[in-house]
């Protein structure tokens, strides 16, 4: 009588594949995830170039009849805008100071002005802290601005007072420098766009003194 033989297959283990499949996907979701932090903290963990914003007042002085709310709204808001984007690249963005002429800031100048501006643009920017500094975070800014209108309540004239406040880090190893500056400018306006016709400035930058070295004994 013929002996029939039959071998006994082992049944697949479904539910290990899916423990190692959901194991492997966590590692890869890991994964992505660090590479998107890193990618996005530019691999250096610095963090990004802060935006200034003045703390801001605005007073509107008319000759006869006040000018309409939305027209005096309007100009205040571009004098603001103006200084805060003036402010930004001439003292808190490394990327915008360049080769120090600050030539994009021209623009903002009547061209009768424009000479004093390059004369005065230590006082008027970061200057020579451009080659010290990596970094520059403000802090409390002032921004007054006081704006003239005509018997027509046309904007005429403007003055804006600043007062810039901030810290900077240095390109090499050492205690944060202190950055003061105070200005007032004086506006006209030209056809839709106000131009700076004149200005006082003064400019402090507490840069530390380095440690003396130790002598030789």
């Amino acid at each position: 009588m013929p002996t029939s033989s039959f071998s006994v297959r082992p049944r697949p283990n479904y539910r290990r594949r899916r423990t190692i499949t959901v194991l492997v996907l966590l590692g890869i979701g890991v994964i992505v995830v660090a590479l998107l932090s890193r990618s996005g903290d530019g691999g250096g963990g610095e963090s990004p170039t802060p935006t200034l914003a003045f703390t801001t007042k605005v007073a509107h002085v008319n000759q006869s009849k006040a000018a309409d709310a939305g027209v005096q709204q309007a100009q205040g808001q571009a004098i603001e805008k103006m200084f805060n984007d003036y402010y930004q690249e001439a003292f808190v963005d490394p990327e915008k100071w360049g080769d120090g002429t600050f030539e994009d800031l021209k623009p903002l100048f009547a061209e009768e002005a424009r000479s004093s501006f390059t004369k005065d643009i230590a006082s008027l920017t970061i200057g020579q802290g451009r080659v010290d500094l990596k970094r520059v975070d403000p802090s409390a800014s002032d921004l007054v601005i006081t704006i003239y209108y005509d018997t027509k309540s046309r904007p005429m004239f403007a003055v804006a007072a600043a007062t810039f406040n901030a810290r900077g880090t240095l390109k090499k190893t050492g205690p944060p420098v202190t950055i003061k500056q105070k200005a007032t400018f004086y506006l006209q306006r030209s056809g839709d766009a106000w131009l700076i016709t004149a200005y006082d400035a003064d400019e402090t930058q507490n840069t530390p003194t380095p440690s003396p070295t130790p002598s030789a004994s």
